[in-house]
């Protein structure tokens, strides 16, 4: 007795819960089962005959193109990953398992949606390189930052500025309010800094309540002093946090790419030093190093 004398292969179809599609040599769709309206929102009658590309994520089209195109000059692509856009406009991550018949001209694939799986990566890989109480880049992202940054100014011949911030008087806010009421600062600090700079600089929390700030592309060295005035200036403006009024300053130094340093360590070690001339002078103030 064989197996199709209980159930015949649309009925097994039908029945998958991953995505079954037949995709024609031109990218039209052939035949999709039920499970497809479950994973993408749009029932078979609503695709049959159209183009795959349509609900493609346009920054994947491309890619998929050329996946499709190996596939048809004979390479076996049995599992690949791309993303689509559901009827509703969210985005699906897919796993496709896919082959091409030469015999009957047609590309049959399995799709398995892998949303939560990516979702998920994303959120443990945006904790491993964000600080977690400020969600600022940590040092490892902002080191990244900082090396691709240096190499831009290097290609096209540009400034480059890193300041080092050190919050005066943060100690004295925990000792005497407590360590929760110094993390709510340290996001109301952070939140100062990145709104004082442009979308194309960056913002880190070194640790504790240091800081570094990455200014891209800058005309002349000047143009940071005035960035870095402007920080001075919001750090130091009143913080109301509890019914409190808290009032710590900044002690900042700056570094030039390429007059102090090029290479990464070299040009933090440099602000760092300017910084503590700041401290050392008292506090709230800045200092650009100097050899």
């Amino acid at each position: 007795m064989k197996i199709s004398d209980f159930i015949s292969l649309p009925d097994v179809l039908e029945l998958m819960l991953d995505a079954v599609c037949v995709v024609n040599r031109e990218g039209e769709f052939v035949f999709v089962s039920a499970a497809f309206e479950d994973l993408f929102g749009y029932a078979p009658s609503e695709v049959i005959g159209k183009p795959m590309d349509i609900m493609l994520y346009p920054e994947d089209v491309e890619k998929t193109h050329e996946t499709v195109e190996h596939m048809l000059q004979g390479e076996l692509k049995p599992r690949f990953e791309n993303r689509w856009v559901h009827k509703s406009g969210r985005v699906v991550h897919v796993l496709w398992s896919a082959r091409w018949s030469e015999e009957h001209q047609l590309r049959i694939a399995v799709a398995h949606d892998i949303t939560k799986r990516k979702q998920m990566e994303a959120r443990l890989e945006r904790m491993a390189r964000h600080d977690p109480l400020t969600d600022l880049p940590n040092r490892s992202l902002f080191l990244d930052r900082l090396q691709t940054g240096l190499t831009r100014a290097r290609r096209e011949n540009t400034l480059l500025s890193l300041l080092f911030i050190d919050i005066d008087g943060f100690k004295e806010v925990n000792d005497r309010y407590s360590h929760t009421m110094g993390d709510k600062l340290l996001r109301m600090i952070a939140s100062r800094l990145t709104s004082s700079v442009r979308e194309s600089d960056s913002v880190a929390r070194q640790g504790g309540d240091e800081f570094l700030v990455l200014l891209n592309s800058i005309n002349v060295a000047e143009d940071s002093d005035k960035v870095a005035e402007k920080i001075r200036s919001q750090i130091e403006a009143p913080y109301f946090l509890d019914g409190f009024e808290l009032n710590v300053t900044a002690s900042i130094g700056i570094a030039h790419y390429p007059e102090h340093a090029n290479e990464v360590l070299a040009l933090i070690q440099h602000a760092d030093h300017a910084m503590y001339q700041s401290k050392h002078a008292g506090g709230n103030q800045i200092s650009v190093f100097s050899l």
